[in-house]
């Protein structure tokens, strides 16, 4: 039974991209103005954006991911429910988030510029 398990974890990871091994992304990552807001505890700037294990929020909108994000280097896809200010209702998006390293995460939501570097903001 055990290894029914360890085959079934791998046949996720390899068709979910991220390794088995691959821990929660801790802690709060976010440009100048994200860092800031997390810091003081509210937003008051449209330059906002902060990265969480959860999802990814700026000034005005936002998007929460259906699974965790993890510390895996490299690209993550993860379906997400996204929002924003002013508009009705929630939309279902594929956000890619990519782990570059030293040089922090980038964010891709659809019909957006991407957004980074995010940096962590401890």
């Amino acid at each position: 039974m055990a290894r029914s398990a360890a085959i079934a974890s791998l046949v996720v990871a390899s068709i979910t991209g991220v390794p088995v091994a691959a821990e929660v992304l801790a802690g709060s990552y976010g440009n100048d103005v994200g860092c800031a807001g997390v810091w003081l505890g509210y937003q008051d700037s449209d330059a906002y954006v902060v990265l969480t294990a959860d999802g990814v929020e700026t000034y005005g909108s936002g998007c929460r991911f259906a699974r965790q994000l993890v510390t895996a280097p490299g690209t993550q896809s993860l379906s997400s429910t996204c929002f924003a200010e002013g508009e009705e209702g929630t939309t279902t998006e594929t956000v890619k988030v990519t782990n570059k390293g030293a040089d922090g995460f980038f964010v891709t939501i659809p019909g957006l510029e991407e957004i980074g570097p995010l940096k962590s903001c401890s």
